[in-house]
């Protein structure tokens, strides 16, 4: 029955918690118990109220625990719970049972312990005692047996004592009468050995009352050491046979443990006893135990180098479980077999030969071992150290060089091979020597020394810096050892190329007229270019040109300088107002474009006519799309694009002019060609006064370009009199695969025919796609007999074709009553099903009205005839075809005898 502790006990409690410095401990427990000591009997045990305080800073969960003092045979404790959560400040109450049974004596201490835990802090814990004390059974009859050691442990055939064990047992009249005490050895379900026996003597007393004699219990062990390990018990009882309540007669037992020490042996046997083995190489393996010990046992696998000298903690994994219960020998698992692999490391030199002691434990005993012999081989590793990590500035056309060390971490001697990856196109390294040979990590001799010399290219860009991956590995091997970058910085080189469409333009007074001219940075590094407009004929500097001049961008905007990229180019614009007023007056300008801060210069000298004419051409597509000036374009590698435009002069100088057609932009990626009725041109034609011309731009997509990338073509003209006017279009370029494969079905999808003729399906085949396809016509599996032939089931069909397809479709031969056939074609490209385009398709086959009226078995007898009957016709045939033969045969042999 579980009580509540009092008030003044609470009270006391929560005192105590009040007054406990909280400061000291972040997690605290406190047990306390009442009462702390009662009386049990048999009929009526004792309870504890176990008052759990929490009296830290921290909700706690807290594990509790029983433990009985050495003197209570035949006490039982247990708690109500085992496990409850405390609040900080707050307590809870377990409920401790102390039972007690015929062989309690005296008085027994039952200890509670306690272990809080809480998110924080470091454990805590308590504990409390209370005492139980056995309630005396007395009345007119009684015994009570008694012995100083109740269990004993067997000390082997060489011990004091030998080959049987014996025990003094004290015999008690404890009653108010005379007894008569017989005493026999007796066993229970709880209490029993199978494998020895025990005997008492002697076996009948009589005891006046409190009287005392001594017997002795002797248990005989034959076998000794071998015998099955542990507890064996024996129950001695004494009867008080003249107590005239024959029903419930006085009576006291006890029970006598004699221990058998356990010997834990195995007898092994490994699988393989040796390995040959490389570094990191894994074989398999089992180890075999059989139990040969005098108990069941739990055997673990473990793994102990022979020689201290090597370290093999990770050479063997054994595979779970790691431990097995043995059961006793000649039991049906008495024997286990434990499977691991066998990883050594390279610790060892190459061809090292290390023993391995595979063992079963029995704890940290070992119960049995065999040594396994593992021949090391070679492992493959080196890395590799730079002299310097960067060369700096280096001249374009020009070489440095590095050294290289080599460091084989291998365990046997190895051949290493050097390389470089990363190098840019036209960049070269070159090593003193290709490979080394050095000795082992374990020698003291595995380091070696080579240089590479890195080759600059003339055309090198010293925008970014390089970085070569240097490599060290095994001669023709695919995975290097270690790699090492080496970061390659280009000494700068400047320079630029110039270009313009015309030197010279006319326009009228007052009039602006534009040059553009293309610049490019074809040094290798980043430049600002600034731009000059001077007098051609001022040999003494830049001085001002006769007319005004300068320079602007495609936006009209007026600048003096451009920053360009390695290798990019840009047009600037040589704007040149005209300040002459009469017919053919004319002025020079020098365009002077250099780099800063070099001597770096290119210049043209343009000049300007006054002319009151106007200089002016036009283009246009010959089939504008939605947008006039815009052709939108999908072709996919290697496909090819031809559109025509029409080249009009549109200045008003009666003499003609000069036409410059240009093509920009995707030069990476298409090839383009001008052509004028068939023939090709380098860009520039001859156009009198309002005529115009058809000309054809080609423009092919290379074979690598991948699908997705995208760009424009602009096509423009211009005068070569006035080339900063210009009209365009442009050509709008997507690379772009398309498999777009469409049919029409020709009439219905669903035809009744009359059995046996054959349904027919036309179909047209288009390819919308931009490629040459090759067509496949796929239908579906044939059922029931059915067939269905497809008329040029494979063929290729050009971008924009269409091709007449024929489906035959044919009923089974034995084909007894109307039938309907359904099935699916599909058009695909060639092993691209998910381009396919299917379509369902029905036939019906009904008989012919010859047939209406006969039972199937008539229709079938009819089917079976006509076979029959042809069958005799073929015979028939055959043989007139012979008698045929026959007879050609000796026409021609007596012409050839005449």
């Amino acid at each position: 029955m579980k009580r509540s502790p009092s008030a003044s006990v609470l009270t006391a409690l929560l005192l105590l918690t009040i007054m406990s410095p909280l400061a000291t401990a972040a997690v605290s427990v406190s047990l306390s118990a009442s009462p702390t000591a009662q009386e049990a009997t048999t009929d009526d045990d004792a309870e504890y109220d176990i008052i759990v305080t929490n009296d830290g800073d921290e909700d706690i969960s807290v594990t509790l625990s029983t433990q009985q003092g050495n003197d209570c045979n035949g006490f039982s404790s247990s708690l109500d719970s085992y496990q409850v959560s405390v609040d900080e400040g707050t307590s809870e109450t377990v409920e401790l049972t102390v039972s007690v049974n015929d062989q309690a004596d005296g008085d027994c201490e039952t200890t509670v312990n306690a272990q809080a835990t809480a998110g924080i802090g470091s454990p805590a814990n308590d504990d409390v005692t209370v005492t139980t004390t056995a309630g005396d059974g007395g009345g007119l009859y009684s015994v009570k047996l008694t012995t100083d050691e109740q269990m004993k442990t067997y000390a082997g055939e060489d011990g004091d004592e030998g080959d049987s064990v014996v025990w003094d047992v004290e015999v008690e009249n404890n009653g108010e009468q005379q007894a008569n005490v017989q005493l026999e050895m007796i066993s229970d379900s709880d209490c029993e050995s199978d494998t020895l026996d025990a005997t008492v003597d002697p076996q009948v007393l009589q005891l006046d009352p409190e009287d005392k004699e001594t017997v002795e219990v002797t248990v005989d062990v034959p076998d000794g050491s071998s015998t099955e390990a542990g507890d064996h018990c024996f129950i001695l009882r004494a009867t008080v046979s003249n107590d005239p309540n024959a029903a419930d007669q006085a009576e006291d037992n006890i029970t006598l443990t004699l221990k058998i020490p356990e010997r834990k042996e195995c007898d092994p046997n490994l699988q393989y006893t040796s390995h040959n083995l490389d570094p990191d190489e894994s074989a398999t393996n089992s180890f075999e135990v059989e139990n040969i010990g005098n108990t069941e046992w739990t055997v673990s696998a473990n793994a102990q180098a022979q020689d201290s000298d090597h370290d093999i903690t990770d050479w063997i994994d054994f595979n779970s479980p790691l431990s097995k219960l043995l059961s006793e020998p000649g039991g049906s698992q008495d024997s286990h077999t434990f499977t691991f692999s066998v990883t050594p490391d390279d610790s060892v030199e190459s061809g090292t030969q290390v023993g391995i002691r595979i063992q079963g434990r029995a704890g940290t005993a070992v119960g049995c071992e065999q040594t396994l012999t593992v021949t090391v081989g070679q492992s493959h590793a080196a890395t590799m150290t730079l002299s310097k990590n960067k060369l700096s500035n280096v001249e374009p056309g020009s070489s440095e060089t590095v050294s290289v060390q080599i460091t084989n971490l291998g365990n046997g001697m190895e051949t290493l091979s050097v390389g470089a990856t990363g190098l840019p196109p036209g960049w070269q390294i070159s090593f003193s020597q290709n490979s080394v040979t050095v000795g082992s990590v374990h020698s003291g001799n595995n380091r070696q020394t080579v240089n590479a010399e890195v080759f600059v290219p003339e055309d090198a860009s010293a925008e970014e810096e390089t970085v070569i991956t240097l490599t060290v590995g095994r001669g023709g091997g695919t995975t290097p050892y270690d790699t090492k970058d080496l970061t390659v910085s280009v000494a700068a080189r400047h320079d630029l190329t110039t270009s313009t469409l015309s030197t010279q333009q006319t326009g009228r007074s007052g009039q602006t007229v534009q040059f553009p001219i293309d610049i490019t940075n074809s040094g290798n590094i980043r430049d600002t270019i600034k731009l000059l407009t001077c007098d051609p004929h001022d040999q003494t500097g830049c001085n001002q040109p006769m007319w005004e001049s300068s320079y602007s961008d495609g936006q009209g905007n007026t600048i003096t300088q451009v920053i360009l990229d390695p290798s990019q180019t840009q047009t600037v614009y040589l704007d040149i107002l005209v300040e002459g007023e009469e017919e053919a007056d004319s002025a020079s300008v020098l365009a002077r474009i250099a780099i800063y801060g070099t001597t770096v210069v290119d210049e043209h000298t343009v000049s300007v006519i006054v002319s009151n004419y106007n200089y002016a051409m036009a283009i246009t597509a010959q089939n504008p799309g939605d947008i006039p000036d815009q052709i939108d374009a999908t072709l996919p590698p290697g496909g090819t694009l031809t559109a025509a435009f029409w080249v009009e002069n549109t200045g008003d100088y009666p003499g003609g002019d000069t036409a410059v057609i240009s093509l920009s932009g995707m030069e990476s990626s298409v090839l383009r060609t001008i052509t004028v009725e068939g023939v090709e041109i380098e860009g520039t034609l001859s156009l009198g006064m309002g005529e115009r011309v058809l000309i054809e731009v080609e423009i092919e997509i290379l074979d690598g370009v991948a699908n997705g990338v995208s760009g424009v073509v602009k096509v423009s003209a211009s005068s070569e009199k006035n080339t900063a006017q210009s009209t365009s279009v442009d050509l709008i370029v997507a690379v772009m695969t398309i498999h777009d494969l469409r049919f029409t079905l020709e009439g219905e999808d669903e035809q009744t025919v009359e059995y046996p003729d054959k349904a027919i399906f036309i179909l047209y085949v288009t390819n919308h796609g931009n490629i040459l396809e090759t067509v496949q016509v796929l239908s579906s599996e044939s059922l029931r007999g059915w067939s269905v032939d497809v008329v040029d089931e494979e063929f290729e069909l050009e971008s924009g074709e269409t091709r007449e397809v024929e489906v035959r479709v044919t009923p089974p031969s034995d084909l007894l009553d109307d039938d309907t056939y359904l099935f699916t074609l599909t058009v695909q490209p060639e092993d691209l099903a998910v381009a396919g385009q299917p379509i369902d398709l029905t036939v019906k086959s009904e008989m012919p009205s010859s047939f209406i009226g006969l039972t199937e078995e008539q229709a079938q007898a009819l089917v079976y005839g006509s076979i029959i009957l042809g069958g005799i016709l073929v015979v028939v045939l055959f043989f007139r075809s012979r008698a045929e033969n026959r007879r050609i045969v000796e026409a021609l042999e007596n012409e050839f005898e005449d």
